[in-house]
């Protein structure tokens, strides 16, 4: 198996590249030297740029290997797509529910099914899930909670599946972000637009 080197940059794909954590990934990976493929329906700024919808299985199949054959293979992979919207239990659309499952639950497997397979291969790679944490955080949260929790259990399983393979996989649950104004200094980094989580995220790639 070869020597696992995750610290050194290479090839990166984050997927909701053009949302507020997801860019300031971006943003990080491409400051430390990373060629990054952005991933979204909305325009983001990346070293290649593929509107994807993550709930599609193929196309985000063509996808990976579009950016195999012009950036090289992915090392790190980053799911931050995510769909929120508050209801009561009980109003909301069974096809906005549906909806909200397959990006969250879809895009994450879809993402991991189509760049992993090349990971194990190589014997190493990282791979970070983004989830949420809303439960201190108000009412009609729980549709949103539900359906991003099922990243939390999929994390689980699939990191014991694929940790023998030399393929690290964790998941980062994302708290809404804090008032600038109702905290303190010492803590205003968590009050910030993804920098905070962008560092997590180097960190979980990182050999520390």
């Amino acid at each position: 198996m070869p020597i696992r080197n995750s610290s050194a940059a290479g090839v990166a794909m984050v997927t909701g590249a053009a949302g507020s954590i997801g860019s300031a990934v971006v943003r990080r990976l491409s400051n430390e030297g990373w060629k990054v493929a952005g991933i979204d329906l909305k325009k983001a700024n990346a070293d290649l740029f593929i509107a994807v919808d993550v709930s599609d299985r193929e196309d985000m199949d063509k996808a990976v290997a579009r950016i195999n054959a012009e950036l090289g293979p992915i090392g790190l992979l980053v799911t931050a797509a995510g769909d929120h919207q508050k209801n009561t239990i009980g109003d909301m659309a069974l096809a906005r529910w549906q909806r909200m499952l397959y990006v969250w639950l879809g895009g994450t497997t879809n993402a991991c099914a189509a760049v992993v397979p090349q990971m194990i291969e190589a014997g190493c790679g990282t791979v970070v899930l983004l989830s949420t944490n809303l439960s201190p955080h108000g009412k009609q949260n729980s549709y949103v909670a539900a359906a991003s929790g099922t990243v939390i259990g999929f994390a689980k399983s699939f990191g014991c599946e694929v940790a023998a393979d030399g393929v690290r996989v964790n998941c980062l649950a994302i708290r809404p972000p804090a008032n600038p104004e109702s905290v303190a200094l010492t803590v205003s980094f968590l009050a910030n637009d993804g920098q905070y989580y962008a560092g997590q995220v180097m960190f979980l790639n990182s050999d520390n």
